[in-house]
């Protein structure tokens, strides 16, 4: 049985392999296409390889995956596990529409005496290596394998199914790793190559700069107009790609229970409380009317619910009590039995005085100081009085109450003077520690009674009729606007009611901000009826939402209306820099430092190399780097952009690397930076090939 739950652990890594590398193909919404279309009477979902994908095609897929799931995880998928597995599905036709022809085109399979042997051969497949592991010796052992599979006819119909779905999914791994392998194997580096990252990585450059940070000019002080804008997107065009997304504003009216629903279920549990009274199977008939996972339970006195540790005199074996309200849930308790066993706990209260050093002399005014007090409680002063005008710790303001604890949660001396009380009050004299000198009441004498109590707790929720009312409000809003400005008014006029926005939706979203299971909502943003301004009234399980379509971005060439404060920002950036430029004047760094002010600095950059990313004051600047780097000793920059300010580099001194024969250590780095994103490089040029469209918001 153990090996069947690390199969399905496995079935599941082994689609998760497939999965994560064919997931690469939707990264990014340039892969997203608008809409959907009908043929005949197919509904089409996308498009992949030039092949339509009918939304029949996903279906079938998802009912695999949903049975795979099944087989392999003892379960029904949830919800949220659904999601996941529609996107597997998709992944899946990914696979069959574009890697499998790949691989065929270059002519790789797994013929059937592969399979055999990657199961229990010589070359045995990553997944089964993992599953079939030696418990002592930690290892891949075969012979577990050679084992499992002769007794696989007699194994449970749910575990042999579990296995020849896990069994089934490794040639298409195996597949697809030799396609990768094919590819990443044929990288080569060159001498030249290793050469220029010896250079890279050992040559160093020592520079003095002028630098001042964009922060320096406030932003009220330069002025961009929407021509700059407009001029800017114009010459950089190429750097901005809109996607295709969606932003919506929306209300909610939450659903949560009134005062009705309170009394309905303060009275369900007080017509509970007879039955559980007298029930003979306490937890069973718990299990089977609670809304909490855990029914019964041995607790520690400190453990008790307040309710109970507040009466603790008053408990009995047998008695049920409640129902009590905590938070938004009602809850029974059940007294089964008392038992003495475990460790012993107490309930106590101090007074701590801290001496004012750690001289003999502070000590003993200390003890002289809690032992006065003592005197006057044992006259008949409030100890909780006391503790609040002279406790020097946090529970002075509790009267010095430290509630129940256990053998070894206090320091010892503390410990010992409690636990070895007979009972219950002020201890006669104060208890030095390390903390200082306390004077200490036991509340509660130390025991070691445990309680075995059963409960019902019942969570409060709205009823129809609440509901009902609810729905009717978020209804009398929406039919009362039928414009985006009608909306905002609306808001505006109501305190109770706040907008909320979420940003650039996109289509495979699953959520809204804080709304799980928000898959309708992005449906109804996506399709074809919906335009900018449209309104929706949407349920879902714990809240109504009225939502309005606020923007619409396609995929292509970004618009400056969807990326103004964007664009802003580096229009912001190139304005300053000409200011920043036209302040620096002098003939040395120095000078020009003096003659902006305040946000100038005049520094030193040493052991600069060519690889690296950032350079003194400028900070993270590639572009700063590069133009450092270009210059030859003892030459000054001209004054330029970088990417947190502007400024210029003189490069003082340059040490070249030093010569050598060996690059090889070098070019293996290059080699392993190639094979780790081999995969990433493969899966680009499929996606290129393959040209995806997706609308499947439309259907699922």
């Amino acid at each position: 049985m153990a090996i069947i739950t690390k199969i399905r652990e496995r079935a599941g890594l082994a689609v998760g392999i497939v999965a994560l590398s064919l997931g690469l193909f939707i990264v990014g919404s340039d892969l997203l296409g608008p809409g959907s279309s009908l043929f005949g009477n197919k509904q089409i979902v996308g498009e992949i390889n030039g092949e339509d994908i009918s939304l029949e095609d996903l279906q079938n897929e998802i009912k695999q995956m949903e049975y795979d799931f099944a087989v392999q995880q003892g379960k029904n998928p949830s919800e949220q596990e659904m999601q996941g597995l529609r996107e597997q599905a998709w992944n899946q036709l990914i696979f069959k529409k574009v890697f499998l022809p790949e691989t065929e085109n270059v002519g790789l399979a797994i013929p059937d005496e592969e399979k055999i042997d990657m199961v229990q051969g010589n070359n045995i497949h990553s997944a089964i290596k993992s599953t079939f592991v030696n418990q002592e010796t930690k290892v891949f052992d075969k012979s577990l394998v050679e084992n499992f599979l002769k007794n696989i006819d007699k194994a449970q119909p749910q575990q042999k199914a579990a296995w020849y779905s896990f069994e089934a999914k490794l040639p298409d791994d195996r597949l697809r790793t030799k396609y990768e392998a094919l590819l990443t194997k044929t990288n080569y580096v060159t001498t030249a190559e290793a050469k220029r990252e010896y250079e890279g990585q050992t040559a160093k450059a020592d520079f003095e700069l002028i630098f001042v940070p964009y922060s320096a000019v406030p932003d009220s002080n330069i002025k961009v107009s929407d021509d700059d804008l407009s001029a800017y997107l114009s010459k950089n065009q190429f750097k901005y790609k809109s996607q295709d997304t969606r932003t919506l504003e929306y209300i909610q009216f939450m659903i949560q229970p009134s005062a009705d629903d309170s009394i309905f279920f303060q009275k369900e549990l007080a017509e509970l409380k007879d039955q559980f009274l007298t029930t003979e199977n306490d937890t069973a008939f718990a299990k089977s009317r609670s809304d909490a996972s855990e029914v019964y339970k041995s607790m520690n006195i400190s453990d008790l619910p307040k309710e109970l540790s507040s009466n603790l005199d008053s408990l009995k074996s047998g008695l049920v009590y409640g129902p009590y309200l905590s938070g938004s849930t009602f809850t029974l308790y059940k007294l089964i039995d008392k038992v003495y066993e475990g460790d012993y706990f107490a309930k106590a209260s101090h007074i701590l005085f801290k001496a004012n050093g750690t001289d003999d002399t502070a000590k003993a005014g200390a003890q002289k100081r809690a032992r006065a007090v003592l005197a006057r409680i044992k006259k008949g002063e409030s100890f909780e009085e006391m503790a609040r005008q002279f406790g020097t710790d946090g529970t002075a303001s509790q009267g010095g109450d430290l509630g129940w604890f256990g053998s070894g949660r206090m320091v010892k001396p503390f410990e010992t003077a409690v636990f070895d009380n007979p009972g219950k009050g002020l201890l006669a004299d104060v208890v030095e520690t390390d903390f200082g000198y306390h004077i200490i009441k036991v509340t509660e004498a130390k025991t070691n009674l445990k309680y075995k109590v059963a409960n019902i707790a019942r969570n409060i929720a709205a009823g129809d009729a609440t509901k009902d009312a609810i729905y009717r409000q978020a209804n009398e809003f929406k039919s009362s606007v039928n414009t985006q400005a009608e909306f905002d008014t609306a808001v505006k006029k109501n305190p109770k009611l706040t907008k909320i926005v979420a940003q650039s939706l996109q289509k495979s979203a699953s959520s809204v901000n804080d709304i799980q299971e928000a898959r309708g909502l992005i449906q109804w943003a996506f399709s074809d009826d919906s335009k900018t301004g449209s309104i929706k009234l949407q349920e879902f399980n714990d809240r109504y939402v009225v939502a309005v379509e606020t923007k619409q971005t396609s995929e292509g060439e970004a618009k400056l209306d969807d990326i103004k404060d964007m664009i802003r920002a580096e229009v912001l950036k190139d304005k300053k820099a000409e200011y920043i430029i036209s302040k620096l004047k002098g003939k040395t760094f120095q000078e020009m430092a003096t003659a902006f002010g305040q946000g100038a600095v005049s520094n030193s950059a040493p052991g600069i190399n060519l690889n690296a990313s950032s350079i003194g004051d400028f900070g993270y600047d590639p572009i700063a780097v590069g133009v450092g780097m270009g210059l030859k000793p003892n030459a000054s920059s001209k004054m330029f952009r970088g990417e947190n300010g502007a400024g210029s580099l003189k490069m003082t001194n340059f040490t070249p690397a030093p010569e050598t024969k060996d690059y090889s250590s070098y070019k293996t780095q290059i080699e392993q930076k190639y094979q780790g994103r081999g995969q990433y490089y493969i899966n680009e040029a499929l996606k290129d090939i393959c040209k995806i469209k997706d609308n499947r918001v439309k259907f699922l």
